[in-house]
């Protein structure tokens, strides 16, 4: 009798028809059992056609961008409907090794703290350099890839807590999600790991990576590294997580001056590169993240638990 999956793969797309392949390919070659659904956010390339040829794979038409939040949620909730004890999320630019799953479900099982997990993500041009072993904070709270860019030869990171796990491949447990939510679909993409990975610390559910669970990311493959809007998202919904996960003092002080920081400082200084592209995401991230970051800080104030995700989420 055939084995039953008791884990999903979600795997949201955009336009990735030439990401696809290789994504699921190397998801059909995984040591352990699971079912994989490609969540399409109104692609108008050929990427239904690219599925098609992995019979195995379930393939669900949005038909149109409801952001890589909004449409993970949509994956979850089959997921868990179905009565998995795990769901992962993969990009399209990610292509896990065959043990990827298996190890980190053995993580899992070993460490019944541990609810969001993650594993060695190199660099799908330099596999001898690391992309990813979780997700850190500095000062002002913005998130940064731990061990970015150091040799493979020279990681030491032992297995164990992380602050946060990107969920361009990740493992969740269902139980986990359950009691913590899904991903925050106001931030449409970028900061909803770190952001759900935040609640399920308050909820004593720990982030863990494990080393031996490895995948190559083509870094930067979707929005492009850099990309103007991707700088959009990444100001705007940085103030978002600071202010509702943040220390209230830094929260008061850093989403002011951050807001002036990227309006008049950083927008300038990339029109003098002859970026105006960029300069405009500056600009337009630095009021849209002061108006999310004081929506948010507000309802914390007000002792409103903010909430996991349940709508289709903001058009941008």
């Amino acid at each position: 009798m055939a084995e039953v999956a008791d884990t999903w793969i979600v795997v949201v797309n955009w336009n990735g028809e030439k990401l696809l392949p290789a994504c699921l390919a190397a998801l059909g070659r995984l040591t352990r059992p699971a079912h994989v659904l490609v969540v399409d956010n109104g692609s108008t390339d050929g990427s239904a056609a690219a599925v098609a040829r992995f019979p195995g794979v379930e393939w669900l038409p949005l038909g149109g961008n409801t952001g890589f939040s909004a449409a993970n949620n949509v994956g979850f909730r089959r997921a868990l409907a179905a009565g998995v004890r795990f769901v992962a999320t993969v990009n399209t630019d990610v292509r896990v090794e065959p043990e990827w799953l298996s190890r980190l479900v053995a993580a899992a099982e070993a460490h019944p703290e541990a609810g969001i997990l993650t594993g060695l993500l190199l660099f799908g041009d330099e596999p001898e350099r690391v992309n990813s072993t979780g997700l850190v904070l500095d000062r002002l709270w913005r998130a940064f890839d731990r061990d970015f860019g150091l040799p493979l030869a020279e990681l030491a990171t032992p297995d164990g807590p992380v602050t946060g796990v990107s969920g361009g491949a990740a493992l969740y447990r269902a139980q986990a999600l359950r009691r913590v939510g899904l991903y925050d679909p106001a931030y449409f993409a970028y900061y909803e790991d770190v952001d759900l990975s935040l609640r399920a610390a308050r909820h004593g559910i720990r982030s863990w990576y494990v080393s031996g669970a490895s995948a190559l990311h083509g870094y930067g493959k979707s929005f492009g590294p850099g990309s103007p809007r991707q700088r959009y998202l990444l100001a705007r919904n940085h103030m978002r997580c600071l202010a509702a996960h943040g220390p209230l003092p830094l929260v008061l002080s850093a989403i002011p001056v951050l807001t002036l920081l990227r309006a008049f400082v950083r927008a300038p200084l990339e029109l003098l590169r002859g970026r105006p592209g960029h300069a405009w995401a500056h600009f337009r991230g630095a009021f849209a993240g002061a108006t999310a970051g004081t929506s948010a800080l507000l309802l914390r104030l007000r002792g409103v638990e903010q909430p996991p995700a349940t709508g289709p989420g903001p058009e941008l």
